[in-house]
This record gives structure tokens, C-alpha cells and sequence, in this order.
């Protein structure tokens, strides 16, 4: 692709990460996002209960009529309450991980033509060719965008295919950003305890890694990562803390990544820390926008989490299957779907000793694949 192209794609990262709330991130996400992909119709979707009582929580249109755009307030209700379960890419995208499905590719013309979405439900709006952008988190469908086009218009191509292949996993991670930044903006004047629905650790940082907003559950989880650094260099007084030096190397090292290739691939960064008496922290970072310039630096949002009997799923792992700390650790970027080689980056291990653990982790839960064992552990979450 082109550097215009990859400029217009971290564009849309940045517009989505600058977002506080689904409704902006619509708002101002779908004109530049429809300009990009030339389409007539762009809807979104919001997925919640996935996937024993999935159901769609928020459908939202916009269409394209002489040049003009508009918000279509008749179909997104109709697709939330009939036709949603019709949908050919999105039972497909239910049950893989490919960020991107279209038609033609994952279902036949023939096929499309003659389903009940498609004649009940697309026909009547003159719209054809569908550009499925699955949003997953955690192996899970948290939401998709859906881009389309009339019959009369050319199909997409591979690489306006590829261009969307890029930007799906940043949007993915934008949406679950805005939902946890969402969180933390309505409950900033109320107390955070371990028991509300926010159980996770949120640090929100500026661009000189100064934390602007922080839980109790962060400040809890830094203290316990930095518990050897001597007291009398905080104000406990005003709530203050250390940030652990490994969250603003990772956060810096995103940053870095986006200067160098001047690409939207912004993943989150993520890993596992355990501390000397034996507790186990996930710690994941990601960029966020907060100003009105692309070219500005991001700030930085952190997720902290316990995971010491962190989960009914790890202590059922460990204690009916006999699966070792670092076996445990191993499972999770397997599920993440990480190579030998990003694994061992995360656990600074060898990628020898990354295939060493996962043969065994095969061997003690009676799989042979990543496919078998991912089932396995769905079987095991139900």
C-alpha cells in the first residue's frame, strides 16, 4: 500500500482513540471511514452475552444519498430485532477469528442471493456487496462494522481488503477503550472499590507518562508491584504513586513503533508480571488521543489485572490438569492467537522452551492443536 493510504488509515485510528463515548466514536468515525472504503452504507454494531445468549445492544446506519450523509433510524431496529441472526459473515465471524469477511469470499454470490437477509432485508435498500470488519477482543465478538456497496459498484478489492485488515484490530481496541474511559468519566466522583462492575485496574496517562486518572484497583495493584521502593518518596496523603517502569517502557515503546513505521498497526502491548511473594499481574497498554492534532503525541491507557486465582478457569487448569505458573501464561497468548516467537518475546523465554510448554500443555489436556484447545477451554468456561 501507499504511504497516502497508510496515512489515511492511522487517520482513522485517531479519530477513533481520541473518542470518549460509542456515540462520538460513531459520529466521527463513519464519514472519513466511508470516504475511505468509497462505500454507500456503513452500519456498527455492539455485541453483548457472546456466546450463549448473544444479542445485539446498540445498531446505528449511515447512508449516502446524493453526496449527503444521514443517519438511518428505521433499519439498524430491524436488524437488532429480526434479521441479525440471518447474517451469513456474522455466524462465520462467530466462530473464527478472521478480522475481515466479504462477500464472495466467505459466501458465494449464489448463495448471498438467495438468503433471507439478503431479500428480506439488503435487496430493499439496494445495497449488495458486504465488507464484514469483525471486532474481536480476547477471542471474543465484542462488535462489527459492516460496509456496503450497490451491485452496480465494483467489489472490493484485496486491497482495500488488506487496508481493512490493518485497521480492525486498532478498532477493536478503540472500542474497548471507549467503553472503559466511558466507565471511569461517569464513576471519576465516586468511589472505585473491588466490587463495582470496573473490577479492573485503569490508568489513564498524558504524553509525559504522568497518570491524569487512576482507580483504587490501580493504585492498589502499583503499590504491590513497587512495593520495595521506600515510602517516604510518596504523598500517600493525595493518593499518589509510582508507575512501575516496565508499564512506561512498554507505553514507549507503542509510541516508538508508531513514529518509526508511521503505521496503524497499534496492538496492545501486554504481559505478565509475578511478583517475589508469588502474585501474578497482567498488565496490557494502548494508545489514546486526547487532543485535536494527528500529529500529536498519545496518550496512554492501562489495564492492570490480578490474576492469583485470578479466574474459577485458571484454578480448574491448574489444579485438574497440573499446569504449571508458566504453563498457565502460556495458554493465554496461545488463545491470543501469538506465535512461538511474539510468546517468547512476552514471557522472555526461548521459542524452544515456548514449543516445550505448549506440547506439554497438549499432552496433559488431551489436544493436539491450538484449534482442539481452544475448544477445550471453551468446553471448560461453560
Amino acid at each position: 500500500m501507499t504511504c497516502r493510504e497508510y496515512r489515511d488509515i492511522l487517520k482513522l485510528v485517531y479519530l477513533a482513540n481520541k473518542c470518549e463515548d460509542t456515540g462520538s466514536f460513531i459520529d466521527i468515525l463513519f464519514p472519513p471511514l466511508m470516504n475511505v472504503f468509497k462505500t454507500e452504507c456503513a452500519t456498527f454494531h455492539l455485541v453483548k452475552g457472546y456466546p450463549t445468549h448473544m444479542n445485539i445492544v446498540e445498531s446505528r446506519s449511515f447512508k449516502l444519498d446524493n453526496h449527503s450523509l444521514y443517519e438511518d433510524k428505521y433499519y439498524p431496529s430491524l436488524y437488532t430485532n429480526s434479521f441479525y441472526q440471518h447474517s451469513p459473515l456474522l455466524a462465520e465471524a462467530l466462530s473464527s477469528s478472521k478480522p475481515v469477511l466479504k462477500i464472495g469470499d466467505s459466501v458465494s454470490f449464489q448463495d448471498w442471493e438467495n438468503s433471507v437477509l439478503y431479500n428480506d432485508f439488503i435487496r430493499p435498500q439496494h445495497l449488495y456487496r458486504e465488507l464484514f470488519l469483525a471486532l474481536h477482543w480476547e477471542n471474543k465478538l465484542e462488535g462489527m462494522i459492516t460496509l456496503w456497496r450497490s451491485k452496480k459498484e465494483p467489489d472490493y478489492e484485496d486491497r482495500e481488503v488488506l487496508k481493512a485488515a490493518i485497521i480492525v484490530p486498532n478498532l477493536a481496541i478503540a472500542v474497548r477503550n471507549i467503553c472503559l474511559i466511558s466507565q471511569a468519566n461517569t464513576r471519576q466522583s465516586s468511589s472505585l472499590s473491588t466490587g463495582d462492575i470496573n473490577i479492573d485496574g485503569l490508568i489513564l496517562l498524558d504524553h509525559r507518562y504522568t497518570p491524569y486518572f487512576f482507580n483504587a484497583k490501580a493504585r492498589e495493584i502499583c503499590m504491590q508491584l513497587i512495593s520495595w521502593v521506600p515510602y517516604k518518596k510518596f504523598d500517600f496523603g493525595k493518593g499518589g504513586f509510582f508507575i512501575p517502569s516496565y508499564i512506561i517502557q512498554d507505553c514507549s515503546e507503542l509510541y516508538a513503533l508508531l513514529k518509526i513505521k508511521k503505521q496503524a498497526v497499534l496492538c496492545t502491548k501486554d504481559r505478565i508480571i509475578t511478583t517475589e511473594s508469588g502474585k501474578k499481574f497482567r498488565i496490557e497498554c494502548s494508545l489514546v488521543w486526547k487532543t485535536n492534532r494527528i500529529s500529536s503525541t498519545p496518550n496512554f491507557m492501562v489495564i492492570l489485572s490480578c490474576l492469583n486465582g485470578g479466574t474459577q478457569l485458571e484454578s480448574s487448569l491448574q489444579n485438574r490438569f497440573r499446569l504449571s505458573r508458566r504453563e498457565l501464561e502460556v495458554i493465554y497468548y496461545l488463545n491470543k492467537g501469538l506465535s512461538d516467537n511474539e510468546i517468547g518475546e512476552k514471557l522472555y523465554i526461548s521459542r524452544q522452551t515456548v514449543h516445550t510448554h505448549t506440547k506439554n500443555i497438549y499432552k496433559k489436556l488431551g489436544t493436539k492443536n491450538r484449534i482442539e484447545l481452544y475448544k477445550r477451554i471453551e468446553e471448560l468456561t461453560r
